[in-house]
């Protein structure tokens, strides 16, 4: 017989991304690792829209709701307001590698202390798997 399923404490709801999608099986290892990390309590995430942002629903920490592409620079302001918390983006490929690129290239390049968690699906996924900068050439969406 395989392990039973032991939901993290943090993972609050169950995963209503769409079957296949990357998002779910991240969203579970990461509440897992938070927990297992002592970080549950002081943990902020900043995300933006796009099928990424539906995490908020399923996680029990506190969030910030930042316009399309700007879940890094939110992150960032977060960070430098609440020096001790650990505080991340969660961004799909629209978000951190289309609209978002300069607030991700940047707040990496001046070290602002947050994580990104940056979910490549290869499509932009909440508006019809159109393609996405990281799609491969001549993949089909």
């Amino acid at each position: 017989m395989g392990k039973a399923f032991k939901r993290p404490r943090l993972l609050t709801e169950a995963n209503g991304f769409c079957a296949g999608c990357g998002h779910g099986i991240v969203a579970k290892l990461m509440m897992e690792t938070l927990q297992e990390m002592g970080l549950d309590k002081k943990t902020i995430g900043s995300d933006a829209v796009g099928c990424g942002c539906l995490i908020k629903a399923l996680t029990a920490h506190d969030w910030i709701q930042a316009q399309h592409g700007r879940a890094c620079a939110v992150a960032a302001g977060i960070k430098r307001s609440r020096p001790n918390a650990f505080v991340y983006s969660y961004q799909g490929d629209g978000d951190a590698g289309a609209i978002g690129i300069a607030e991700t290239i940047y707040s990496a390049k001046r070290n602002e202390g947050f994580t990104t968690i940056f979910i490549n699906n290869g499509v932009f996924g909440m508006t019809s798997g159109q393609t996405a900068p990281t799609s491969i050439e001549g993949q089909v969406t």
